[in-house]
């Protein structure tokens, strides 16, 4: 858990980084998306959500009860300027703290942890209100993301700037910066994304250099950064080389390359579809598909 900002009042607003974290905290009474959509098991949705590198999860933490939360996801692809892009997918407060400013806040922070562009699809006209009021536009001619295959999103620029942040909100730039990073890192071991050069100063900010730097020697120093898929710990790989296990020789280490996105028939356990196609080198070549939500191994097809 990664604290970013905390009110005078107690309120805690922090990212959520494995499924455990929630086994010390209580969910607090939420409508909205009970009512609408049937969501009733708050506690299964962030467990699940919380396994999908591809997801940043924000709660407001009042005590050990989360009465706030935004959830934001990784856009399929960078933007023409090749700046990372998020989709805000979900945005909520408990009717005990509403109409205080903490979804605001609780916006702003995903904002700032998550750098990049950001989009979102507002439900209904209260909802493109409330985010036309905090910056979001209709995407112009000019916009770096593509929507023309995706009517009714709006675009935020990365570069926006927020006035009028309370005074009672005490952000914690060091935490903001270490969420920064950690998604970073995350996305350095995404080949599905389009990826850029950090000397490409045209296009990489100095704010990424700096991070995708920094990254690069945590993993160098810390003797690879760990990450959690399904309640297992495993080694993050390297870019260069990832070992694989699958086929008939297990215990042999195996390179491999990403070829694409591909649709499999079934679902994975977490109820992905996606999978990620890795054409795979070594004493048993073939071909590898690794979920895209969790990361498990779903299946691997050993050439003739």
């Amino acid at each position: 858990m990664i604290e970013l900002a905390c009110y005078d009042g107690g309120l805690r607003i922090s990212k959520l980084e494995y499924p455990y974290e929630l086994d010390k905290l209580k969910i607090g009474r939420f409508e909205y998306f009970n009512k609408h959509l049937g969501m009733s098991d708050y506690a299964g949705n962030f467990r699940s959500w919380l396994k999908r590198q591809s997801v940043t999860l924000i709660v407001g933490i009042d005590d050990v009860t989360i009465n706030g939360w935004v959830m934001t996801e990784r856009w399929k692809q960078n933007a023409k300027d090749g700046r990372s892009v998020y989709v805000l997918r979900a945005i909520e407060v408990s009717p005990f703290i509403a109409r205080k400013g903490i979804g605001k806040a609780l916006f702003l922070l995903s904002f700032k942890a998550c750098p990049g562009h950001m989009l979102t699809k507002p439900v209904n006209s209260i909802a493109k209100a409330f985010f036309l009021s905090l910056g979001f536009q209709e995407p112009g001619k000019n916009c770096p993301v593509d929507l023309s295959s995706y009517p009714g999103y709006l675009f935020l620029s990365e570069g926006y700037e927020f006035h009028n942040v309370p005074n009672e909100l005490k952000m914690s730039k060091g935490g903001i910066l270490e969420c920064q990073k950690d998604i970073s890192i995350k996305d350095m071991f995404r080949p599905a994304f389009s990826s850029v050069s950090i000397q490409d100063a045209g296009v990489v900010s100095a704010k990424e250099t700096t991070l995708i730097r920094d990254a690069i020697q945590d993993s160098i120093s810390k003797a690879e950064p760990k990450t959690e898929v399904e309640g297992h710990y495993v080694q993050s790989p390297s870019p260069a080389s990832i070992p694989v296990q699958g086929g008939s020789d297990t215990t042999a280490f195996k390179s491999r390359e990403f070829l694409k996105e591909h649709k499999m028939m079934s679902p994975c356990s977490c109820g992905e579809y996606l999978t990620h196609k890795y054409a795979v080198s070594g004493n048993s070549p073939g071909f590898l598909f690794v979920c895209t939500a969790c990361g498990k191994e779903r299946y691997f097809l050993k050439n003739s």
